[in-house]
Formats: structure tokens, C-alpha cells, sequence
């Protein structure tokens, strides 16, 4: 693409994001659909961008997408919501990863040539949701703020949950039964050593923030400090989303729940409203470039392995509909538990495990490889849809029916069945 044309087309590409989000607001058709699309016709259809082009950028942007994401949504994430939503998010993570994991691993075993080892792999790969999907949705949902803060919750543990379940798996079958306890033992260490950097990086931060406003140009200083937090992490071997995502949390509570030892001695402060503002903006960019990166990144060089995409797809959401209904549909207002039924978007996590099984030469990891981002694609589509039939009042009665939710009262509509008929 000719670099004037390109960088006109950057521009127009911010531009359509910003109108796909006021239709969202409008017409519930997810901004995400529109993205996705986008790439799509550049990638696959009309061969104009290839991710191959983009080289070692597009992989680096998909993995900074996801740290600020996980760092801007934990911001916005309050102690005392946190543990409102923390029974919530257990109990529909575990339901929802075993249920996954069993039908797409079964329904792989029974359709495809992977065997019962691959077709447990792609079970894992395919457990979690993708935050860079769920945040987005459900910030325009008008859903409770505990809603959002378990499927927020939800999807950033789901995506942990299987890197490590996904690659203690393959760490298995080369090793044996001998590396579990090793890989159990690296996980517990790697995700609570990550949670405790990411609050002490937090602390230091927030001494360091009342210095840093008074150099020039220094707004972009903390989302710096969030990447070194990160790559440190990895480079220590732990988990870098994680501590990411508690540095968030605790800095976004810092100055409103300073500790007793310190209030009043020590200068601790957290993020004004400038800040704020600035980070929601970035993510903004990075989610409208994210979207069409994926679609860019889907192949249909092979129509079978897409069809598979598309069934199992169905497969993740016959596996969501029951596991709402044993955690959530009693818990939540009938209008986000039948709404937290249709959350199934795939993403990062199981980009990034398809590409390692390729790197690996892990048996059949072609076929993998496809089938997975085929399911982000269409799982992602899928999402969309049923946000969007679920403006209906006589959808969100199916639903309500399928999960066991109970009824819905006008206090929990939060937009009319008429709007924009």
C-alpha cells in the first residue's frame, strides 16, 4: 500500500471507529463487528495487507493492546467491588473453562483428525474469553458494575488459566507425569509473585507520579512504567498480564483508600481525571487497530478447517449458556445474566497459543492454528449477533428461559425494546 494512501487511510480508519461506536449506541451492533470486517476485506478478500507485512509489529501491538487494557480496566476497579465480584468470577470461570474445555475437546475428538491429545489442546486453547473483546462490549451494555467487573475478571483469569493449563498439557506429553508438579509449582509462583510486583510497583508509582507531572510532556510516563512492569515480569518468569493488572488495581485505589500507615506522611497520590481520559483514548486506538489486525490474520485457504471455526464456535456457546446458568442467572439482574450468556469472544490468548504450537511443530499444528483463529473470528461474530438480537425483548425471553434467569423489571432495562424502531 502506497505510504500516502496508508497514512490517509489510518486517519479514516479512527474516524469509522467513532462512528461504528455511536451505532453501537444506538443500534447494539458492536463496533468490534464493523472492525472485524474491515480486516478481513483487506487481508483475505482483496489481499491488500497481509500480517506478514507488518512483521514482528503486529504480534508486539497485540500484546500492548492487552497489558493497557488489563492495566486501564483495573483502574476502574474498586476494593469493594473487587470482592463483590470475586465469588462471582470464580465460580463462573471454573464452570465455564471445565465446560468449554470438555464439548470443543469432545466435539474435536468426534470431527477432526487431532486425536484425543490435540482435540484436549484445542479445548484448552479455546477456554477463555478475551478481555480486549469483553471490556468493550459491556462498557456499552449498561450492565451493573458487578456484572462487569466478573466478566471482566472472568476473562482475564480465563486467559491465564490457559496459557498455563494449555502448555502444562504439551509439557506433559513430552515429559511426563514428573513436570506437573514442577508446572504447578511455576504457576502458583508466577501468578502470585506477579500479583505482588504489580502492587508494590504501584506504591513506588504512586511516590514517584507528584515528580514525574512536573516534567515536560510526561503524561505517557505511567503506560511506559506498565510495559517495564510487564517485560520484567516475563523476563523473571512470571505473569506479566497479572502484574499488569494489579498495578491497575491498586493504583486506581491508592488515593482513595490510602493505608493507615502512610496517610498523611507519605505523598502517595493516584491518576486525575487528565490521566484518565488520556489512557481511555490510547485504548480506544489500540482496540479499533486490534480488531482489524484479526481479521487481517484469518485464513480461508482451507473451507473445512473455517466450517470447523463456525461449529465450534456453536460448540463454546452451548457450553457458556449452561455454566451462566449454574453460577450467574440467580445472582445477577436477568438483563446481564442473559447478556453475560452471550459473551464467548476468543482472542489473544488463544492467538498466541496456536502460533507457539506452530513455532514448536507440535503435531497437526496447522490445523490448530486455523481452527483457532477461525473460532476468534466467528466466536467473536457470534457475540456480536446475540448483543444484538438481545436488544429484543422476546430474545432476552429465550435466554432468560435457557440460563433460568429471573424475571426482568423495568429497573433492569436499561434501554427501551423501542428504541430506533
Amino acid at each position: 500500500m502506497h505510504l500516502a494512501a496508508a497514512i490517509a487511510f489510518i486517519g479514516f480508519l479512527i474516524f469509522l471507529a467513532h462512528l461504528f461506536a455511536g451505532i453501537f449506541q444506538r443500534t447494539r451492533i458492536p463496533d468490534v463487528l464493523w472492525l472485524l470486517l474491515i480486516g478481513i476485506l483487506l487481508g483475505p478478500v482483496f489481499h491488500l495487507l497481509t500480517p506478514g507485512q507488518l512483521g514482528v509489529v503486529g504480534p508486539a501491538f497485540t500484546t500492548i493492546t492487552l497489558i493497557l487494557i488489563l492495566f486501564e480496566s483495573g483502574l476502574n476497579l474498586r476494593f469493594a467491588r473487587l470482592r463483590t465480584a470475586l465469588p462471582g468470577t470464580l465460580a463462573l470461570s471454573i464452570c465455564s473453562f471445565i465446560l468449554v474445555t470438555l464439548l470443543v475437546a469432545g466435539a474435536a475428538w468426534l470431527w477432526t483428525p487431532l486425536g484425543a491429545w490435540g482435540a484436549v489442546l484445542l479445548g484448552l486453547m479455546l477456554a477463555g474469553n478475551s478481555p480486549t473483546v469483553v471490556v468493550p462490549l459491556t462498557a456499552g451494555l449498561g450492565l451493573e458494575s458487578k456484572t462487569q467487573d466478573i466478566l471482566f475478571l472472568e476473562s482475564a483469569l480465563g486467559d491465564v488459566l490457559s496459557i498455563v493449563a494449555a502448555l502444562a498439557l504439551m509439557d506433559f506429553r513430552s515429559h511426563g507425569l514428573s513436570h506437573w508438579a514442577v508446572t504447578g509449582r511455576n504457576f502458583l509462583l508466577g501468578f502470585g509473585l506477579a500479583l505482588v510486583l504489580g502492587a508494590l510497583a504501584a506504591f513506588f508509582w504512586s511516590l514517584a507520579l507528584n515528580r514525574m507531572r512536573r516534567m515536560e510532556n510526561a503524561i505517557f510516563t505511567t503506560p511506559a512504567f506498565v510495559f517495564i512492569l510487564y517485560g520484567g515480569s516475563e523476563l523473571l518468569h512470571l505473569n506479566g498480564a497479572m502484574a499488569a493488572l494489579a498495578f491497575g488495581i491498586v493504583l486506581g485505589n491508592l488515593d482513595r483508600q490510602k493505608p493507615l500507615l502512610v496517610s498523611g506522611v507519605v505523598p502517595i497520590v493516584g491518576l486525575n481525571e487528565t490521566e484518565r481520559i488520556f489512557f481511555a483514548e490510547i485504548i480506544f486506538l489500540l482496540k479499533t487497530f486490534f480488531f482489524v489486525y484479526i481479521g487481517l490474520s484469518v485464513e480461508f485457504t482451507h473451507p473445512a478447517w473455517v466450517a470447523m471455526g463456525l461449529v465450534f464456535s456453536g460448540v463454546i456457546l452451548l457450553a457458556r449458556i449452561p455454566a451462566v446458568r449454574l453460577t450467574l442467572a440467580r445472582r445477577l439482574p436477568a438483563f446481564d445474566a442473559e447478556h453475560a450468556a452471550a459473551m464467548i469472544p476468543k482472542g489473544l490468548a488463544a492467538a498466541v497459543l496456536a502460533s507457539i504450537m506452530l513455532q514448536q511443530h507440535v503435531h497437526n499444528a496447522g490445523l490448530l492454528q486455523n481452527v483457532t483463529y477461525s473460532v476468534i473470528l466467528f466466536s467473536i461474530i457470534l457475540t456480536s449477533i446475540l448483543v444484538f438480537i438481545l436488544s429484543r425483548a422476546a430474545a432476552r425471553r429465550g435466554m432468560g428461559w435457557l440460563i433460568g434467569a429471573r424475571a426482568e423489571t423495568k429497573d433492569e432495562l436499561p434501554i427501551s425494546d423501542d428504541a430506533g424502531q
